[in-house]
């Protein structure tokens, strides 16, 4: 016999049984968990990124919740198993609602979950440009990769053990080095390297490791001395885990010739990674750049040069330079000594002691490197910097830039020139998050926090700019870039009284600053001041520095012909492409040489 089935009947059964599984308890227990789980586990990247926390957090978070879930359901099971037969009017309401899976209570969940992963999916690729590709990173991925760090260290500043003080370059010189090998682990590996700068501010520090790391927020700390000799370095070391108690995971003591330098802290990074529970796979060590031999006396200038100009002064900055140019004398080919040129020559340019040659000599000396080396990170952030301030190929410094951070995510001045080089940009928002990201790799310089400052300032935060500057002070006092931007943003304020206070202390610091006090004094209408300290400027030699404060100030008294005449000045100042988006300049917009200007500039978008 045959029996026939209605297929309306199948159906029926089909959706009672489904109805009957969604409305079950602890098939609602389940779903709701689940979808609850994925939301939260997904939202700690937000707090890794705004809390400084690392990736345990997310691997603790989702141990809990494989824990909890059996528990939940146990829970569900033992509270609904004594549960009434009997329904009220509002039960069997609720029980007609579950019928309907897609009206219920998992249903509203399964629905909010779909809107949640549409949100995060447009959240996350809005902004992004897929055109703007370098390698395998966008501008977007770099900012991510560099926010969400794994494992963060600091090197802490070496103690000197070769028996005399003059031998504190080469000391310095293996800080510095071992920071460069361990920066290139995070081209591959999530590792956050805190900057020398920011280091060395514990040189003679009273603190307990545990203290110390916490102030800088890291998780590892290298102890290192060194003894040396004419031909020769030996390095004692020891890695610190610092949390949650203070253990030492590695020791060991190392030599090296001077020609093999570079091979010795390559194989000392590699050690500490691994400690660090960074093992790198062969693919891996593949994409580092492997260490080469080097002419030991073209090092050890080089090691000096770098020594002096990071001493700041303008002493130690002219014997720096000497020294980088003997270091070139003795080995043409050593890329080190063309990228600490043009990394010097850089710091001029930005300051008041540029003759007028600085950026030239800069962009020199950053083609000649990137010639003899294409796996610095610093080579293709000076070579990014040629294109910002002397060149203005803006297209090309971004590429440059993004290129940097692909080989080093952990560069804080890189980070910081491509702020401003965002700013320029119109992209405020980006350049805030990577300003912030160079105050992150070096917290204890002054540029990054003063000059953050100055960002907000522009971006209409004038008490939140009040704030960050003067945090400032508290890394360096007097720091006369936090007296300039602190008067920029009292001046917004109207503030008038703390302006000019601050205002004269940058002129009182560094005299041919004075156009800033100029420009407060011409903005509140105090012509007759503001005109004296332009006669005054006037009588200062005409440098790239003194040009584009005599545009600055003359701009604020209404000289429009003069104003227009110092902003064409060459060779033109570092700042000089600014003036389209400075608000010093907002008078001159309305003038037609102002749309030259611009044109000239060749600004993106």
């Amino acid at each position: 016999m045959c029996i026939l089935h209605d297929p309306m009947t199948f159906q029926m059964a089909d959706k009672k049984n489904f109805n009957s599984f969604i409305s079950n308890p602890l098939a609602q227990t389940f779903l709701v968990y689940i979808s609850a789980a994925w939301i939260v586990l997904e939202m700690t990247e937000y707090f890794i990124n705004n809390y400084s926390l690392t990736e345990r957090f997310r691997d603790i978070l989702l141990i809990i919740m494989i824990i909890g879930l059996p528990l939940a359901i146990f829970l569900t099971w033992y509270i609904s198993r004594d549960r009434e037969k009997e329904e009220t009017k509002d039960k069997r309401l609720i029980r007609i609602l579950m019928k309907r899976p897609w009206f219920s209570i998992p249903g509203t969940i399964v629905l909010l979950l779909l809107v949640f992963t549409a949100v995060r999916f447009v959240y996350r690729h809005e902004g992004s440009d897929p055109e703007m590709k370098l390698g395998e990173y966008s501008n977007i991925d770099l900012l991510m990769r560099s926010a969400n760090t794994e494992v963060s260290l600091a090197v802490l500043p070496f103690t000197n053990f070769t028996g005399d003080s003059e031998q504190d370059w080469l000391v310095s010189g293996q800080h510095e080095t071992l920071i460069n090998e361990l920066s290139k682990i995070s081209q591959v590996k999530p590792l956050r390297i805190i900057s020398r700068r920011t280091v060395n501010a514990f040189k003679n520090y009273n603190k307990t490791m545990p203290e110390l790391a916490k102030e800088i927020d890291v998780e590892y700390l290298v102890e290192a001395s060194v003894m040396g000799t004419a031909d020769s370095v030996t390095l004692q070391l020891r890695l610190i885990e610092v949390f949650p108690q203070e253990t030492v995971v590695w020791a060991q003591s190392c030599s090296s010739d001077f020609t093999n330098i570079l091979k010795l802290h390559s194989n000392i990074a590699e050690q500490i990674a691994g400690k660090m529970n960074l093992e790198m796979s062969t693919e891996d060590i593949e994409k580092i750049p492997l260490a080469r031999t080097i002419n030991p006396e073209a090092y050890k200038a080089y090691l000096r040069g770098m020594y002096l100009l990071n001493q700041l002064t303008p002493g130690s900055v002219e014997k720096g330079l000497e020294q980088f140019h003997k270091a070139i004398e003795i080995d043409p080919g050593e890329p080190f000594a063309y990228a600490g040129l043009s990394i010097a020559y850089q710091e001029i340019a930005h300051g008041p002691l540029d003759p007028g040659d600085a950026l030239d000599k800069a962009e020199a000396a950053a083609m000649q490197a990137i010639k003899l080396d294409t796996t610095m990170a610093e080579i293709y952030s000076a070579m990014a910097e040629v294109y910002l301030y002397k060149l203005w190929k803006f297209e090309k410094a971004e590429q440059y830039f993004l290129k940097a951070l692909e080989l080093n995510p952990n560069l804080a001045l890189t980070h910081y020139h491509y702020s401003w080089a965002l700013y320029l940009w119109g992209r405020m928002d980006e350049a805030i998050i990577e300003h912030k990201l160079a105050q992150k790799f070096d917290p204890f310089n002054p540029l990054h926090t003063a000059w953050l400052a100055a960002l907000y300032t522009f971006d209409g935060q004038h008490e939140k700019a009040v704030e960050t500057a003067l945090e400032a002070f508290e890394i360096q006092e007097d720091y006369v870039v936090g007296y300039y931007v602190l008067g920029m943003a009292y001046l917004e304020m109207g503030k008038v009284d703390e302006a000019i206070e601050a205002h004269k202390t940058v002129a009182e610091m560094i005299p041919l600053w004075s156009w800033c006090l100029g420009r407060t004094y011409a903005s509140i209408g105090r012509v007759d001041e503001a005109e004296k300290i332009l006669k005054e400027l006037e009588q200062a030699p005409v440098i790239p520095f003194t040009a584009i404060g005599r545009a600055t100030l003359n701009a604020a008294l209404g000289h429009y012909d003069e104003a227009f005449k110092w902003l064409d000045y060459e060779p033109h100042h570092s700042w000089a492409a600014w003036t389209a988006v400075m608000p010093e300049f907002s008078a001159l917009r309305d003038d037609p040489r102002y749309a030259e200007f611009l044109k000239r500039l060749n600004l993106p978008g």
